[in-house]
C-alpha cells in the first residue's frame, strides 16, 4: 500500500474525495470509495496502480449526493508514501527516482485542474440556484393567475345562475279535454268510411258504363238508314227521347 497525503486544496476546504479504479485489479474492487478531506488535506492509503490502470478522482462537498463527476486521473507508483503537497519551484525533488518526480508533477497539475473544475462547478451551482429561484417565482405567478381565473369563473357562473333564476319565464299549464270515441264506435266509423269510398268507386264505374252505352247507341243509330220519325201510340217523354236519339 502507498500512503497518499498532503495539502490538496490551498483554500482549506472540507469534503470528500471519491476514488475508484478505471478497472478492477488485484487487491481492489470496481466500487467507489470515499476519503475525508479536512482543511484541504488528505491522508489515506491506496494500492499502487499497474500499467494502463489509473484511479478516477472526484471531490464532493459535505452533503452533496448528486451523481459523481470524475475530473482527475491518478497513477500511484509502488512506493511507501506520496506527498501531493505543491512545492516551490526552487525546492529540490526529494523523491528517489525520476519516475516518482514525474508522477508528483502530474499529480500537482491534476490538483490544479481539479481546483479549476471545482470552481466551475461552484459557479454552475450558483447559476442553477438562480434558475431555480426564477422557476419558483414563475410558478408562484402562475398559481396566482390560476387562482384569480378560477375565482372569476366562479363569480361569472354565480351571476349567470342568478340572472336565470330572476328572468325565469312563467309556465302555464292548460288542460284540454278531448272526447275520445269508444273502440267499437271507432271501428264502426272506419267501416262506414271504407264503404262510402267503395260506393263512390262503384258509382264512378256505373256512370262510365252508362256513358259508354249511350256512345254505342249513338254509333249504331248513325250507321242505320234514316226512316223518318217513328210514330207510336204513346207520346211519352221516354219515347220522345228514343226517337230523338234514332233520328240524329
Amino acid at each position: 500500500m502507498t500512503r497518499v497525503f498532503g495539502k490538496l486544496f490551498d483554500d482549506g476546504r472540507d469534503g470528500v474525495l471519491v476514488i475508484k479504479p478505471s478497472q478492477a485489479f488485484f487487491g481492489t474492487s470496481k466500487n467507489e470509495k470515499s476519503y475525508k478531506v479536512s482543511q484541504g488535506s488528505i491522508d489515506f492509503e491506496l494500492q499502487p496502480t499497474p500499467v494502463g490502470i489509473q484511479y478516477l478522482v472526484a471531490f464532493k462537498e459535505p452533503g452533496d449526493f448528486t451523481k459523481t463527476e470524475f475530473t482527475l486521473r491518478w497513477r500511484i507508483p509502488p512506493i511507501e508514501s506520496l506527498d501531493i503537497t505543491p512545492k516551490p519551484a526552487a525546492q529540490p525533488d526529494s523523491q528517489p527516482s525520476s519516475s516518482v518526480s514525474g508522477d508528483q508533477v502530474q499529480l500537482k497539475r491534476l490538483a490544479t485542474e481539479l481546483s479549476l473544475a471545482l470552481k466551475q462547478i461552484t459557479e454552475l451551482k450558483q447559476e442553477l440556484n438562480q434558475a431555480q429561484q426564477s422557476l419558483s417565482q414563475v410558478s408562484s405567478k402562475f398559481d396566482s393567475y390560476k387562482h384569480s381565473s378560477e375565482k372569476s369563473l366562479t363569480s361569472r357562473d354565480a351571476v349567470i345562475s342568478q340572472l336565470q333564476n330572476t328572468n325565469k319565464p312563467e309556465i302555464k299549464t292548460v288542460i284540454k279535454e278531448v272526447p275520445v270515441a269508444p273502440k267499437p264506435l271507432s271501428a264502426r266509423i272506419l267501416f262506414l268510411e271504407q264503404e262510402v269510398l267503395r260506393l263512390e268507386e262503384l258509382n264512378t264505374l256505373y256512370y262510365e258504363d252508362v256513358i259508354e252505352l249511350h256512345q254505342l247507341k249513338l254509333d249504331r243509330a248513325q250507321s242505320l238508314p234514316s226512316t223518318g220519325v217513328i210514330s207510336t201510340p204513346e207520346d211519352s217523354p221516354r219515347q220522345r227521347l228514343i226517337n230523338k236519339l234514332f233520328n240524329r
